[in-house]
């Protein structure tokens, strides 16, 4: 980094609540405590954090970087005499991680929709004919326009049980959902990214990631040759080039990442999904699909 010292990092995990909610954002205990445990993991990617602890470690003149640059981050850096980095402004990190923008930029599971009130739900929810074509559960799967970890998601079937119904009015009183067929999923896989100022994207090498039952991430690796077909990863990749061109003439300046996955209809056909989720921050594997990759000096 020209010399300068090593960033020191804001590790805000909980970034996706703050953009949720605009207001006042004050981290809750459980975040704390899901920091320490992953310690030994995002010490490849920040060697140095500077959160929890604002005022502590000496760091007063430091270059400063976060999980994701939200106004609770550049605060935190500020208390600590860190210099933050050139980051997107709140409205930009809102829109590029809200996911309408992901949605907009093109489906490839069948019926997939984003909904702002009951009635474009029910329209969604009321197309068996593809839940028959692409779930062998027969469900589809609810996601809020935020979550992390495997959070603010919910599985229903054709017609929503009775205690489905506040989670989902919540939900629209929150910016809608994103409603997609619970499918079979083969291959959970992701492509990690960086996008410069001037719109140039680098992009890492494939990773392929474990999750739990909930969709949360378990543990990233780089995936070994012939993970994906010839077919699949030139998609991936053409995808991801396709999204950073996007992020940029957002306003987005940054690391991204795209979660991607291979499923399984129930006629027995297997099918990819080069997007399933955008990320337009850090995250858990985005080092390991990075390697050595450093960001340019003085940005996020």
């Amino acid at each position: 980094m020209s010399g300068d010292a090593p960033p020191v990092w804001v590790l805000n995990l909980d970034a996706d609540d703050e953009l949720a909610h605009r207001g006042a954002h004050s981290p809750k205990a459980a975040t704390v405590e899901r920091i320490v445990a992953l310690a030994p993991v995002l010490r490849a990617l920040a060697p140095e954090r500077l959160w929890p602890d604002p005022t502590g470690g000496g760091f007063a003149g430091r270059p400063g970087r976060a999980w994701c640059p939200t106004r609770w981050a550049l605060e935190r850096m500020e208390l600590a005499g860190v210099r933050p980095p050139r980051a997107p402004t709140q409205d930009v990190l809102r829109r590029v991680n809200h996911r309408r923008f992901a949605h907009e930029l093109g489906q490839a599971l069948p019926g997939a929709a984003f909904v702002s009130d009951a009635r474009e739900l029910a329209e969604v929810l009321g197309a068996h004919g593809t839940l028959e074509r692409a779930s062998e559960q027969g469900a589809w799967l609810l996601k809020r326009p935020f979550g992390y970890a495997g959070r603010g998601r919910r599985k229903v079937g054709p017609t929503p049980a009775a205690d489905d119904a506040a989670w989902i009015d919540a939900s629209h009183r929150a910016d809608g959902l994103m409603v997609e067929p619970l499918v079979t999923r083969l291959l959970d896989c992701a492509l990690h990214g960086y996008v410069t100022e001037d719109g140039r994207c680098a992009l890492g090498e494939l990773t392929v990631q474990d999750v739990d039952a909930t969709g949360a991430w378990v543990e990233s690796r780089r995936a070994p040759p012939g993970t994906l077909s010839a077919a699949e990863w030139q998609t991936m990749v053409a995808e991801a080039r396709r999204t950073a061109e996007a992020l940029h003439q957002a306003g987005y300046l940054g690391p991204f990442g795209l979660d991607a996955f291979r499923w399984r209809a129930p006629d027995g056909a297997e099918h990819f999904q080069p997007r399933c989720e955008l990320n337009a921050r850090y995250s858990m594997g985005w080092r390991v699909g990075m390697g050595g990759f450093q960001p340019p000096e003085g940005a996020p």
